[in-house]
């Protein structure tokens, strides 16, 4: 899950990172409001999720009241890598000598967080080429021992910073590596840090993705979920604690563990079909998430048909029957259910849905899919 600007820099604020004065603005005349009580100059920032904004005219320095008005609204305009921009970030400009990058993210083959500092100002390890040519240093993290002030003074060695600096950095990096861990992080990056004329570091942007299993333990993240980016389904089953992958087809499925998701989407492909959507209600799910799901299918008029493929493991096969019976009961549209649920306690299960009408019941994923496919193409 990524965390607009604003809500990255509103973590850095709470930390202690030193940024820019800023607030939030969803029309042209509160930007021109902000900037006045902010002072001009000042840097108008479109807030969206996608990459290249500022290439695409996202990003506008306002040196005058009178210019603010008519660059907001042709900031409101723009469409960037088919994103709308619906709210605007009014921030104070700063005059720099100096600028670095400085992140941390989940290095996946090392298995652990890695800091990274370089001097490429604006890069973004979203974009490996962006750290191309420029003097870059990277320490790995011990997640167990985190991270010290003596690790980042090593980096800054390596980098070559200035020592005058080095304190400031330490703090800064020490707060972001703080950030990343108490917020389940996959990615924190100052973008760019830069060396005012005062000799202060200040973080003029800021990226911050948030690993999206652990929003059971980041509620509070759930409202800052941005609906024009996910849509309004992934949206919702985020809420509920699910994965919810959007495609085109007529077929809805329901898996538990992406290894399932993976073999479900692989025959439907291999017959000639493809899903409408996949949710993967992970292990170890529960009535609330088997219930939740289905009725995200049940609610969406694309979907002709739902395939529900169970393995239960930490999964009690039982909860997914309950689950089941729960929504079918209240459902206005008897949608057909193909089920193939195999685990703990699915014996029982299944002789509690013996009596659902609407539900076929089959052993294997192959089965169960040719079932659903030639349903799709019959009907």
């Amino acid at each position: 899950m990524k965390l607009h600007e604003y809500q990255a820099k509103s973590l850095f604020r709470q930390a202690g990172i030193p940024v820019p004065a800023s607030m939030l603005a969803t029309n042209a005349v509160q930007v021109k409001r902000i900037a006045s009580e902010i002072g001009y100059p000042v840097v108008l920032k479109a807030q969206i999720l996608e990459q290249g904004r500022g290439k695409a005219g996202g990003v506008r320095l306002i040196q005058h009241e009178h210019e603010a008005e008519q660059i907001a609204n042709e900031i409101f305009k723009l469409e960037i890598n088919h994103q709308t921009v619906q709210s605007i970030l009014i921030e104070k400009a700063f005059t720099f000598n100096k600028e670095y990058y400085l992140g941390i993210f989940s290095d996946l083959d090392l298995g652990s967080p890695v800091l990274r500092l370089s001097e490429a100002g604006g890069a973004t390890c979203l974009e490996k080429d962006s750290f191309l040519n420029a003097r870059m240093a990277e320490r790995q993290i011990d997640i167990d021992q985190g991270l010290h002030r003596y690790q980042v003074r090593q980096l800054l060695t390596n980098g070559d910073v200035d020592p005058s600096l080095w304190k400031q950095f330490g703090s800064i990096a020490l707060k972001l590596y703080d950030i990343y861990r108490s917020n389940d992080a996959t990615l924190a990056e100052i973008n760019s840090l830069v060396v005012t004329q005062q000799n202060q570091l200040y973080a003029l942007d800021a990226k911050i993705n948030i690993d999206s299993l652990s929003l059971f333990r980041h509620e509070s993240f759930l409202d800052s979920i941005d609906p024009t980016y996910y849509g309004w389904l992934e949206h919702q089953a985020r809420k509920y604690g699910v994965t919810y992958h959007q495609f085109t087809g007529e077929l809805g499925c329901i898996v538990n563990g992406m290894g399932l998701a993976y073999l479900t989407y692989d025959q439907i492909i291999s017959m000639n079909s493809i899903p409408a959507a996949i949710i993967d209600i992970h292990g170890g799910s529960t009535v609330s998430s088997m219930t939740s799901s289905l009725e995200l299918l049940f609610q969406n008029d694309s979907i002709r048909a739902v395939l529900i493929n169970i393995y239960g493991g930490m999964t009690n096969c039982e909860e997914i029957a309950e689950g089941i019976l729960s929504v079918t009961a209240k459902a206005r549209h008897k949608k057909p259910i193909f089920l193939r649920l195999k685990g703990t306690n699915d014996i029982s299960a299944i002789e509690t849905l013996s009596g659902l009408k609407q539900l076929q019941i089959f052993d294997s994923t192959h089965e169960l899919v040719k079932a659903a496919v030639d349903y799709l193409k019959d009907s």
